[in-house]
């Protein structure tokens, strides 16, 4: 399965856990690199959360709770497509 979050990463999982990727440029395409392993979906989705506040270029306070804002919006609305399309 896999789970796009936005351009720059996406969840995917094998059988035994639960993996995020960041787009990565290669000489002649792009690719997906590993970048953290999960056991859960929802350990996934928290480890992406925070990797991405981290990365954000916030200089001030109220910055930074925008880019929180915008975070949580991102991986809602990819939890929410996962969940209402996922096989009963």
């Amino acid at each position: 399965m896999i789970v796009p979050i936005n351009e720059q990463y996406r969840i995917i999982t094998d059988a035994y856990q639960w993996i995020v990727q960041k787009k990565r440029a290669r000489k002649d395409r792009d690719g997906w690199e590993s970048v953290t392993y999960h056991p859960t979906y929802p350990s996934a989705f928290q480890s992406l959360g925070e990797l991405m506040v981290r990365r954000s270029d916030a200089a001030t306070l109220a910055d930074a709770l925008v880019d929180v804002e915008n975070v949580t919006t991102t991986l809602s609305q990819a939890l929410t497509c996962l969940l209402y399309t996922s096989p009963s």
